[in-house]
């Protein structure tokens, strides 16, 4: 997979930083961000860019055959005002570009926030309808419709990954049962990401991206099944948390 040109999205976010580190020997990385890195890119390539800017993508994308769109606003009390730039507009034009750079695959990170609407007690199982709780959830939304359309009108590869809590253990924010259900670990992450980049013979997939967790927010059967996912994490035996809503 050496040969592989990967552009990463939002490479300097915390998810970004985890899964480049983890697979800098693994692919060669073009990474983007609106922030400088503060990490080594050793080999790979690091270029500034505000992706709402469409007119900078073509040259970003030339070369690439998979994107990892990590970018965009992750806060769920985001205002619309930050959300139209950041989730839709940055995350249109990528596809655009995407399309007529022939890139084969986008993997887009989309969030649990796009089912949390429904009751904290309710597994989420694949073929649910979205039901966002707020407005960064409908972008996230919004993404995954984009996946659907591009999948299904043009050759891109496309895979939506609905993505929980990912926290690290040492400085996590987990306070409840239900932080729990929805945690993806880090090294769950590296494996999720992985896995979505070189799995073969998917045209379009909304996978879950949780850790093997004893109880589960999303369900992973599907996941797992498409993309030999196989999550080794469960958060209910790595946090100290009392099982209580």
């Amino acid at each position: 997979m050496k040969g592989l040109n990967v552009l990463l999205t939002g490479a300097c976010g915390r998810i970004g930083k985890t899964f480049f580190e983890a697979s800098k020997n693994r692919y060669r990385f073009t990474l983007t961000d609106r922030i400088a890195p503060d990490f080594d890119l050793g080999e790979h390539r690091f270029v500034h860019a505000d992706l709402s800017d469409k007119s900078s993508l073509a040259a970003l994308l030339d070369g690439i055959d998979v994107i990892v769109h990590l970018s965009g606003i992750p806060h769920a009390s985001a205002s619309f005002d930050e959300l139209l730039p950041n989730n839709i507009l940055a995350t249109t034009y990528l596809f655009e570009a995407a399309v007529a750079a022939g890139v084969k695959r986008l993997v887009f990170a989309s969030s649990a926030q796009t089912i949390e609407g429904y009751p904290v007690d309710r597994q989420i199982t694949p073929g649910m309808p979205v039901l966002p709780a707020n407005l960064y959830g409908v972008s996230k939304c919004y993404g995954e419709a984009l996946c659907g359309y591009y999948a299904a009108k043009t050759p891109l590869s496309t895979i939506a990954l609905r993505i929980g809590a990912f926290e690290f253990p040492e400085t996590h924010d987990l306070n409840n049962a239900r932080d729990l259900s929805a945690w993806l670990s880090p090294r769950d992450a590296v494996q999720l990401l992985q896995r979505s980049v070189e799995a073969e013979g998917v045209k379009h997939l909304i996978a879950h991206g949780i850790s093997n967790n004893r109880f589960k927010r999303l369900d992973l059967s599907e996941t797992t099944r498409i993309l030999g996912y196989q999550p080794v994490d469960d958060a209910f035996q790595t946090f100290e948390i009392p099982i209580t809503y």
